[in-house]
């Protein structure tokens, strides 16, 4: 069975803003592998919310860095001016939405969620621990549990505190590609042994 690797909000921005061009080649070389039923790729149903969330931020500040305002007039707009934030969603939600679209639902991403219909105590305990005993946000409760009920192999995050909990407590192995020595580890480790299949 094909080794499931998942993706964080941070590492499909890197991808789809063409923000980080090392992580981006990765991200590249990750698709092709999951076209090919190498790997499959996945992040979870928070993790696209979150996705949705900050495109319209990136795209809402972006435009008004475009307008050169200060920090404070962009704070003043999008934390105040509700409806400036509104206008510009609707104006650009049709964008918004192709460009996930086309990461997402194209490349045929798998979305997870934590299922609480039968294990609905044992996704309690587990989302409790994870907040309790390393204190998570809730948010990455949500997706830490998510990932570890679907037995994902490797967890792909720029999130750094993420991340070395993740690694630190034996999770999930984890691995910031933003930092060249997860980089290197993750090709050597991970891609190299995905060319050997595809070979």
């Amino acid at each position: 069975m094909a080794e499931t690797i998942f993706l964080d909000t941070n590492i499909m921005l890197d991808y789809i803003e063409n923000r980080h061009q090392e992580v981006r080649d990765i991200i590249a070389q990750l698709l092709l592998f999951h076209r090919k039923n190498i790997i499959i790729l996945s992040t979870s149903i928070f993790n696209l919310a979150e996705l949705i969330d900050k495109e319209f931020e990136i795209h809402f500040i972006g435009s008004l860095l475009s307008q050169k305002l200060s920090y404070d007039e962009i704070y003043r707009k999008k934390y105040r001016d509700i409806r400036s934030y509104r206008e510009f969603i609707e104006r650009n939600k049709d964008i918004i939405k192709k460009r996930i679209d086309r990461f997402i639902f194209e490349n045929n991403i798998n979305i997870l969620s934590l299922n609480l219909d039968e294990e609905e105590f044992m996704s309690y305990k587990e989302i409790y621990e994870l907040i309790y005993k390393y204190q998570l946000s809730s948010q990455d409760a949500f997706i830490v549990a998510t990932a570890l009920r679907n037995n994902i192999k490797y967890f792909l995050s720029n999130d750094d505190d993420l991340v070395n909990m993740l690694n630190n407590n034996g999770l999930i192995d984890a691995f910031n590609l933003r930092k060249e020595s997860h980089r290197k580890n993750f090709k050597n480790y991970v891609i190299d042994n995905l060319m050997e299949v595809l070979q």
